[in-house]
């Protein structure tokens, strides 16, 4: 293959799998050092998380600009101006839309999932991978001379979400790895452990504050939890207006990935589902609890050593693969995780006996 000058890199899911793509990502530019790289992503949060990242271009598909059938001509159009020699696909995501897109972009090599036949179009098929993501990524990368070193998970965060945090924080009397950060939510409600009330419940009769964090969409369901967790409990949340300084429990939700992102990296540890955010969490070298169900904990567990997982032995535990589809609903993997279980593995992870 000669030395393409551009190359397209197409990424579906979510912020776990822009994380898992990020080594990769890193070995690509360390290949190829005067390619420009552009990142299309499927949703507008994920990229925002390497958006300041300045080996790429980096944009969304989800952008207003590309709405509607005129909208994905003008996205066409706009991959065709960088006139890309390559086009390769991450791990996961729909086959046949990604070398769609990889045809219409006019790459020459378009390196793709070939699963089902939905690849047809793409001149280098790959199959699907039973590995871990990020693993996966390199085996892909592989196919245009890109070899894997000591790459590790990174992120973006630019400087006024650290000072953003920063007043947060002092305005709360938070100081820096005093808190414990704890996402009951998922994008999928299949991967959502039903005690983290419990659970939250155990850190504030111990004295510890936290930090619950939750995308927008999560808020009706994370307040109802918060809520739980006070009653009974002298400790409120700023969802219920206590002044900060008496507060053990803080919410952290709606505001921007990035924001996100800079309050977990004050956390001393974090607790979270198979989300993104305890992706989010390893990548920024924060000891992470994340507790597994249905999806593949082989496939998607946080990468790096300060990472611990907490699962069923049920033998139908992973039902999913890719973490979508799941059609179980007793969901007993989750349901039969104990609160003990996982306090005591954070307990071990916090040096306390």
């Amino acid at each position: 293959m000669d030395e393409p000058k551009t190359i397209l890199v197409i990424t579906w899911g979510g912020i776990g799998d822009i994380v898992c793509l990020s080594p990769a990502l890193l070995a690509l530019r360390k290949r190829y050092h005067e390619a420009r790289i552009v990142i299309l992503c499927e949703n507008n949060t994920p990229c925002e998380l390497i958006k300041c990242w300045n080996g790429a271009y980096t944009f969304s598909i989800k952008e207003k600009k590309f709405k509607e059938f005129s909208g994905k001509i003008r996205l066409i159009k706009k991959l065709r101006q960088f006139y890309p020699d390559v086009s390769v696909m991450n791990a996961v995501g729909p086959s046949f839309r990604s070398a769609f897109i990889s045809l219409l972009s006019g790459a020459r090599i378009r390196i793709g999932k070939s699963v089902r036949g939905k690849g047809f179009l793409n001149t280098i098929r790959f199959p699907e991978y039973r590995i871990h993501e990020i693993d996966a990524n390199f085996e892909i990368f592989k196919y245009f001379g890109v070899e894997r070193a000591d790459e590790k998970p990174f992120v973006q965060i630019p400087e006024d979400s650290f000072l953003f945090v920063n007043r947060w924080c002092k305005d709360r009397k938070i100081t820096s790895k005093e808190v414990i950060g704890i996402h009951p939510g998922a994008s999928d409600k299949n991967k959502r452990w039903d005690k983290f009330s419990e659970l939250i419940r155990s850190f504030v009769k111990e004295g510890e504050r936290l930090v619950i964090f939750g995308a927008e969409d999560e808020r009706s369901y994370i307040e109802t939890i918060v809520k739980d967790c006070e009653r009974g409990l002298s400790y409120l949340s700023d969802s219920v207006n206590e002044p900060y300084g008496q507060a053990s429990i803080f919410s952290f939700i709606g505001y921007p990935i990035t924001h996100a992102a800079a309050m977990i990296s004050c956390c001393k540890l974090f607790i979270g589902n198979d989300s993104g955010l305890s992706h989010l969490a390893s990548a920024l070298c924060v000891p992470t609890i994340t507790i597994f169900g249905p999806t593949s904990w082989e496939r998607g567990r946080p990468y790096g050593d300060k990472n611990i997982i907490v699962k069923s032995n049920l033998p139908c535990s992973p039902c999913s693969w890719l973490g979508v589809g799941i059609k179980c609903k007793s969901l007993e993997c989750l349901k039969g995780i104990k609160v003990g279980e996982v306090y005591e593995k954070a307990r071990e992870v916090l040096g306390v006996r």
